[in-house]
């Protein structure tokens, strides 16, 4: 699984994803989506913090990344949970953080 999600490098052989071998395309260029067993959440950090650290840490303007977290947090119906902190929320909804 972390071969094919692109987490490690086959040695030999060929990952083929719909065909198209993937072996070295970066985990980002793949259409693989993988779901941790550990959150890797902050756990000082508000749902809506942890949602909007990705886009602060790339420069993104304020106002995109308000829309863009209440849209995401809208689409996980976590939206009521935008102010708790992980450690409030169920392993599901963590999950969809």
């Amino acid at each position: 699984l972390r071969m094919i999600a692109g987490f490690e490098t086959p040695t030999e052989g060929a990952i083929r994803l719909e065909g198209a071998d993937v072996s070295r395309t970066p985990p980002n260029k793949r259409n693989v989506n993988t779901v941790f067993q550990h959150y890797a959440l902050f756990p000082h950090m508000s749902v809506w913090d942890n949602v909007a650290y990705g886009p602060r840490s790339k420069k993104k303007d304020k106002g995109e990344v308000r829309k863009r977290v209440d849209d995401l947090l809208e689409i996980v119906r976590l939206t009521d949970f935008a102010e708790r902190r992980p450690s409030q929320l169920s392993g599901g909804q963590q999950q969809r953080v």
